[in-house]
C-alpha cells in the first residue's frame, strides 16, 4: 500500500469509527429522554400528582443520565381529558460536526382516580 493510499484510507477509517461512537451517544441520549418522559408521567399521573412532580421526576433522571444537552421537559396534566402527556426534547452530544442530533421522547398515561368501594 502506498503512502497516498494510506493518506486517503486512514481519515475515512477515523470518520467511520467516530460515526459509530456518535450513534452510541445518540442512542444513550434517546434512552435517557425516554426514561425521563416515562418517569415524569408516572410522577404526575397519580391522583394528587402535579405538573411540578412530573418536572421533578424527569429532571432527576436527566441529572443522573447526563447525556442529553439542552433538555426541555413539558408536562401537560389535562383534567378535561384525564391524560398526562410529557414531552422531553434535547440534543445528543456531538463528536462529529455535522449539525445537532435532536432527540424527542413522548409519554402519555391516564390520570389515576380514587374510586371508593361504594362506587365500584
Amino acid at each position: 500500500m502506498t503512502s497516498t493510499e494510506v493518506a486517503i484510507i486512514m481519515p475515512a477509517i477515523i470518520v467511520v469509527i467516530l460515526f459509530i461512537f456518535q450513534i452510541a451517544l445518540f442512542w444513550h441520549a434517546k434512552q435517557a429522554a425516554d426514561v425521563a418522559a416515562e418517569e415524569a408521567v408516572e410522577a404526575a399521573q397519580i391522583a394528587d400528582g402535579t405538573v411540578a412532580d412530573g418536572h421533578t421526576g424527569a429532571n432527576t433522571v436527566l441529572g443522573q443520565a447526563g447525556n442529553l444537552r439542552n433538555a426541555v421537559v413539558i408536562v401537560d396534566r389535562d383534567l378535561a381529558t384525564g391524560l398526562v402527556t410529557v414531552t422531553v426534547t434535547g440534543n445528543a452530544p456531538s463528536i462529529i460536526p455535522f449539525g445537532t442530533w435532536g432527540i424527542s421522547a413522548i409519554a402519555q398515561a391516564p390520570i389515576e382516580q380514587f374510586v371508593s368501594a361504594s362506587d365500584r
